[in-house]
């Protein structure tokens, strides 16, 4: 974890009891350990934050996406080979523009393999005070509407749900999975920083973005994404379905503008190298959530090119990667034999082997509702059983 979140080079922590004298001398190495008040300061991120409002997180290394593996060039290989599948296996954005409360989800005439949704929560209108937001529909729904949407009918015999909580829905968030038909089995955080905040002459961020309810103890900086799976999945058998340990619970990435909904572009890419199911659906989307790979439906959208026919051809028969090389065929996305070797497996249990066949075929694998016939990252995500 401490590999992971490296912190720039002069983020030594140093502590002093108020009052004491300033040591001076020299340490046994030879080293100089007389430190300036300057100094002192300059090294604190809880008192920077205190005196800025730049946020501890800031001046944690390689935050940015592009940059993250640069010293780990397994881990950069991977997410390559595995971005380079992706992008010749997605099929083109479609989104539907419609209000998911009398919306049928099994009108889409398929199950699909992920479901991801953003609920309307009453925290995301609570947050901003009544304030004006650009671009943003706050209403809320209430708990026994989100209850009455029926995700489990959308997703297949083996799934996965995301839900994102915000800060104070995780109960809610649970609860939720659970009717529809999902286990918890991972909680990924979005730690928000906010390097990008203007600031005045003397240093200090101008309009700082947090808001305080009546129930807040800390200040909040951060959001869950909730991950559930539906049925039985095992990391080492169900190697043609998930991927697991290729990506971390933890997102570190800039915090919106005042007041947005708007969540970090990671989490569908740790969705993609996560889940090889293509069929992939978001709800509650709008127009900046359209992505290849990706059904969108929402009512904030303002546009629908869904066509049920062409959405469905695209998943027909048993074609993965190597054989098929475009969007065109097949649920699953497929692999090759050198990701295999370099992704990385969990320790495989006493008294159990590790699977000897890395890649299975859809036909040793049947789905029940076919639809057209960091680093040394930790992380599960898919069910139990080790080893892959």
């Amino acid at each position: 974890f401490f590999d992971i979140l490296r912190f720039e080079p002069a983020a030594i922590l140093w502590c002093r009891v108020p009052g004491a004298p300033m040591m001076s001398g020299m340490a046994d190495d030879g080293v100089s350990v007389q430190v300036s008040e300057k100094f002192l300061m300059r090294n604190d991120y809880c008192q920077t934050y205190v005196d800025s409002g730049m946020r501890p997180q800031n001046y944690i290394r390689d935050l940015d996406y592009s940059n993250r593996y640069s010293e780990y060039p397994k881990i950069e290989r991977l997410i390559k080979l595995k971005d380079e599948i992706l992008a010749k296996r997605a099929t083109p954005a479609m989104s539907l523009k419609c209000d998911l409360k009398n919306f049928d989800l099994g009108s889409l005439g398929t199950k699909f393999d992920v479901v991801l949704v953003d609920p309307p929560w009453e925290e995301y209108q609570s947050r901003v005070a009544g304030m004006y937001v650009p671009n943003e529909d706050l209403s809320y729904w209430s708990m026994e509407e989100l209850r009455h949407l029926r995700v489990g009918d959308a997703a297949d015999t083996q799934s996965f749900c995301f839900l994102w909580c915000g800060e104070t829905h995780l109960e809610n968030g649970r609860e939720l999975l659970k009717r529809w038909g999902f286990r918890r089995v991972e909680d990924i955080c979005w730690v928000k920083t906010n390097r990008l905040a203007k600031t005045d002459h003397s240093g200090k961020v101008e309009r700082p973005t947090l808001m305080y309810g009546d129930t807040s103890i800390c200040q909040r900086t951060k959001e869950h994404c909730l991950v559930g799976v539906k049925g039985t999945l095992k990391r080492s058998v169900d190697t043609h379905f998930i991927h697991a340990n290729c990506d971390v619970d933890l997102i570190m990435e800039e915090e919106k503008v005042f007041g947005s909904t708007e969540k970090p572009k990671e989490i569908y890419e740790t969705i993609e190298h996560f889940c090889l199911g293509r069929r992939r659906l978001e709800l509650f989307g709008l127009d900046r959530n359209l992505r290849d790979g990706w059904l969108t439906l929402g009512r904030g959208l303002t546009t629908s090119n869904w066509n049920k026919a062409a959405y469905l051809s695209w998943f027909e028969g048993d074609g993965q990667w190597p054989e098929v090389k475009d969007y065109k065929g097949g649920r699953l996305l497929g692999s090759i034999a050198e990701i295999e070797t370099l992704r990385p497996k969990s320790p495989v249990r006493p008294g159990r082997q590790r699977s000897k066949t890395p890649i299975r075929s859809l036909r040793d694998k049947p789905s029940s509702s076919h639809s057209g016939g960091r680093r040394d990252r930790g992380g599960s995500g898919g069910g139990g059983g080790g080893g892959g």
